[in-house]
């Protein structure tokens, strides 16, 4: 094994997997050049297909035909090298080459119409008398030294140090083996590219410590604002209480300095920041909506990314002010030279009281970037709100071994960290971690503000919207428990948790370097009027069949904080179990499980019942009451930390759920079934619009919001919940627009509709008027499949393809390599191994990979006879295994798909 720069050198041809062989694809073309040697290659498209001629491309994609799994381009201009003696006029004569350039006596530069015409010209000039070299300029890949980076010499980078819980969510891996724990942002993947250069990033908050050792390069020159008293300092202005280190914390965790030998490394630590304070010293409070309207555009052309951690507490719906609005509007227009600047939003802290993210316009603004808070395990937090508002996930803490993130703090014992360490360790007096450490929604903006500006400083001519799309397309679910996350129409998982989840910054920069822009979006509305009754009281747990008594036929009840019954249920049988305190021995498929409250938490006994197949469960109360909680008898509970069970729930009063139990136990025939009784108002959309962020206005009179559950349902079948029960006492929705991200991509056109309903007895009210709005960019779709029949035909040469169709297999669909521009035909990442010294003691071995693949490790200290050293599950986007730097009998690997 050679070691070079910290790199691992692997001698082996990587063997290839099925999805990754080229020779497995039928040539389009080939051509042959010399670079001064003779090669030939293989092109991407039939390039005399390519028509009209006007509209030829200026780079052409190709491989060459020597095993080579790398592509390169050919670009619009060809090299000529004559031997000597050769005239140049006589070589050229009568061709449509000019001469562009002349490099040196006998090496010119010549300019063609396109790329066809010089990848054709240059192939005949390659082999015409005279000429030494011939081809089209070339761009090629390379590797800045490998796929992923050195790990950090920062201390706390790893994720554990002593006693002393580090940088998870930089990288959250066992440090014995590189097992993956938990999701992180995938940093050391994105660093051999870029650690964020040539982008500014502002901390809209308490203001920054930029005196930390941390801090103080990255705030060198950035424009620093205090909104509250217009000078040029952002350093806090008070230390009253540890809510004013708010800001730091943020800034350390964006942009903290790398490699320094101290401290942490933040995730873009080569990016600028500017602190920007818009507290007031007093409470704090935030400063005037104008101050915020003037804090939205300033320096919009140098600060491209805005990271503002703080949002609306509670449950009552806030709408932005004016000045905020045309503040917002003016950043996305105008900033980064009109590309918009990239705006950072947490989902709030409430989701205990079961506040909800898109009942704060700041977070549901679809020009923003909402995101959400997943603990060391991948669940959503217990604070972090649920919204269909939500984009993203980030890591955070505080649920789970009682920890925060680490990150900087205020100097000595000003911050939230006032206790003073003896040497060697008194720098941690700097920094939070462990209990002390940062936490709650607030975490995310700084991270994924990060992540931005890696993307910005890769491709500094990605919009905001471009942005968003890399984002979400870049992201992991790690919960697999969840229930919520389901596909879209496109195929895209999604969540009202943690939107497209967590997005590896790794793959997400990938994605920036080759990402086209994306058409400017249109905006489309349909509205309905009312006024439409709103059923009272909606949700019902029904039982049908000869024998049942009336007044056990519609019994009154309220849902779990889980799946919910939006569309009815199997009508089933109800099984009594108990307190179902034990693993259900009988098998409950087809069925339903009818449970007493009491003894063990909702969750497990729910758990339980669907372990054992339940279709889904009921829940009755028990007798006694409590001293502190829900009483029993025949009050209805809310039934807690319910949220990720997998099957539909509901509660019942006591008598209800005693005269059950004796009605199945005797009646073979009676069946139950749950059902929300709604009204459903129908929305046809006609123009076809590939989908982004999806809008729904509602107007109602309901005299108590609390009670109102609201969700919008795609024609490709996605629901969208916008309002839950929620026991907000305000009357309404009066007027509200919800936002929904889950139907990215979709196609606009077909029937939507929007269904609202009433949970509680009392309050009642009607829809007023309603309207959805749509935004998207308009496709020509004869077929209605969500693919542009423009691009279907270019790719396929037919219409029969599916959006969720993936011919070249490499883990983006038709729907996702439309939208990132790229060939659904050809792989968008060649197979190829990376092999990188990972930690003192492992290796990193990597490869495209595929979810639900399995593949062959294969080593050796002899090319020639390679053994299989391990199994590996794949993952997608990239898969990888670890070995150890002293088994010097794994000189050379190969990988190789295990085939069903």
């Amino acid at each position: 094994m050679s070691v070079q720069s910290g790199r691992l050198v692997c001698f082996a041809v990587c063997a290839l997997t099925a999805a990754g062989q080229l020779s497995a694809q039928t040539p389009s073309e080939r051509l042959c050049f010399r670079l001064p040697q003779r090669r030939e290659f293989r092109f991407e498209s039939k390039l005399s297909q390519l028509q009209p001629a006007a509209s030829r491309p200026h780079w052409l994609r190709a491989w060459a035909m020597d095993g080579s799994t790398n592509s390169v381009e050919f670009g619009d201009r060809v090299v000529l090298q004559l031997q000597p003696g050769a005239s140049l006029d006589s070589v050229v004569r009568g061709q449509s080459l000019k001469l562009s350039r002349t490099v040196s006596s006998n090496v010119f530069i010549l300019q063609a119409p396109n790329a066809v015409v010089a990848a054709l010209e240059a192939s005949r000039l390659s082999a015409a008398p005279g000429v030494a070299a011939g081809y089209p300029i070339i761009r090629q890949e390379v590797s800045l030294d490998g796929l992923y980076a050195a790990r950090p010499n920062d201390p706390h980078f790893p994720p554990q140090l002593g006693t002393t819980i580090g940088q998870w969510n930089q990288e959250n891996r066992d440090v014995t083996n590189g097992a993956v724990l938990g999701p992180d942002l995938n940093v050391r993947g994105a660093w051999p590219y870029t650690r964020g250069e040539g982008v500014t990033i502002a901390i809209a908050d308490t203001g920054i410590e930029i005196s930390h050792r941390e801090l103080t390069n990255a705030a060198a020159g950035a424009p620093h604002l205090n909104f509250a008293d217009l000078s040029n300092d952002p350093t806090p202005t008070q230390f009253t209480n540890s809510s004013w280190a708010h800001g730091t914390e943020c800034a350390g965790l964006a942009v903290a300095a790398a490699n320094n030998a101290f401290g942490m490394a933040g995730v873009a630590p080569g990016a600028k920041v500017a602190g920007w304070v818009i507290f007031t010293n007093d409470s704090p409070r935030l400063v005037s909506d104008e101050r915020l309207h003037d804090m939205f555009v300033y320096a919009s052309n140098v600060v491209g990314v805005q990271s503002h951690s703080w949002t609306h507490p509670g449950r009552r719906q806030r709408g932005l002010t004016t000045l905020e609005n045309l503040g917002i509007e003016s950043a996305v227009s105008d900033g980064r030279f009109g590309r918009g600047a990239v705006l950072l939003r947490p989902s709030g802290n409430d989701r205990e009281i079961l506040a909800n993210a898109n009942d704060d316009a700041y977070c549901s603004d679809p020009r923003v970037i909402t995101v959400g808070a997943v603990n060391r395990t991948g669940r959503t937090t217990v604070y972090s709100e649920r919204g269909a508002c939500l984009l993203l996930a980030a890591p955070s803490g505080a649920d789970v071994n009682s920890s925060g993130l680490f990150t900087t703090d205020l100097l000595g014992p000003r911050g939230r960290n006032a206790i003073s360490f003896f040497p060697p360790f008194e720098y941690l007096s700097d920094f939070v971690y462990n209990s002390l450490g940062f936490t709650g929604s607030s975490t995310g903006p700084p991270q994924i503000a990060g992540v931005t500006a890696l993307l910005l400083s890769v491709n500094t001519n990605l919009t905001y919207r471009d942005v968003q799309q890399v984002l979400l397309l870049s992201a992991r679910h790690f919960d697999p428990g969840d229930p919520d996350v389901l596909p879209n129409g496109a195929g895209l998982l999604v969540g009202h948790n943690d939107g497209y989840g967590v997005p590896d910054a790794g793959q997400a920069v990938k994605l920036a370097r080759q990402w086209v822009n994306r058409p400017a979006a249109t905006n489309i509305s349909v509205i309905a009027t009312g006024p439409l009754s709103i059923p009272d009281d909606g949700l019902r747990l029904l039982i049908t069949g000869d024998g049942v008594p009336p007044e056990l036929a519609s019994i009154r009840c309220l849902p779990s904080a889980g799946p919910h019954p939006d569309d009815p249920t199997p009508l089933a049988p109800l099984v009594d179990l108990g307190l179902a305190t034990n693993t259900v021995q009988i098998d409950l498929t087809g069925k339903a499980a009818l449970i007493e409250r009491g003894t063990n938490n909702f969750d497990e006994k729910i758990l339980r019942a669907a372990a054992a197949g339940a279709e889904f469960a009921v829940i009755y109360n028990f007798a006694t009451n409590t001293d502190f909680g829900c009483p029993g008898g025949e009050q209805l509970c809310l039934m807690g930390a319910t949220d990720f069970v997998p099957i539909p729930a509901i509660f019942i009063g006591r008598s209800n759920g005693l005269a059950l139990q004796g009605l199945f136990s005797t009646n073979s025939a009676a069946r139950a079934q749950l059902r929300l009784n709604s009204v459903s108002i129908p929305l046809t959309v006609t123009d076809t619009l590939i989908c982004e962020h999806i809008g729904v206005r509602v107007q109602t009179d309901h005299t108590l919001r609390g009670d109102v559950r609201i969700t919008l349902v795609s024609p490709a079948g996605t629901r969208s919940v916008l309002q839950h029960y929620n026991g907000d006492p305000s009357a309404g929705p009066v007027d509200w627009t919800y936002w929904s991200t889950h139907h990215f991509y979709e196609p606009s056109a077909g029937q939507w509709r929007v269904e609202v309903g009433d949970e509680f007895l009392g309050a009642t009210g009607s829809v007023q008027a309603l309207s959805l709005l749509v935004t998207g960019i308009p496709i020509s779709d004869s077929d209605g499949d969500g693919l542009d029949d423009d691009w279907e035909m270019s790719m396929f040469g037919n219409l029969l393809s599916n959006a969720q169709d993936d011919p070249d297999d490499d883990g983006y669909n038709n729907a996702m390599e439309q939208a990132m521009s790229t060939d659904p035909m050809v792989p968008n990442e060649a197979f190829r191994l990376d092999l990188m010294i990972w930690s003192t003691s492992l290796a990193r071995l990597s490869w495209p990979g595929r979810t639900g693949r399995t593949y062959d490790v294969l080593a050796g200290a002899n090319p020639a006879g390679l053994t299989l050293l391990t199994n590996v599950p794949g993952r997608f986007p990239e898969t990888e295994c670890f070995t150890t730097t002293t088994n010097n009998a794994s000189r050379f690997f190969r990988v190789r798909e295990v085939l069903p």
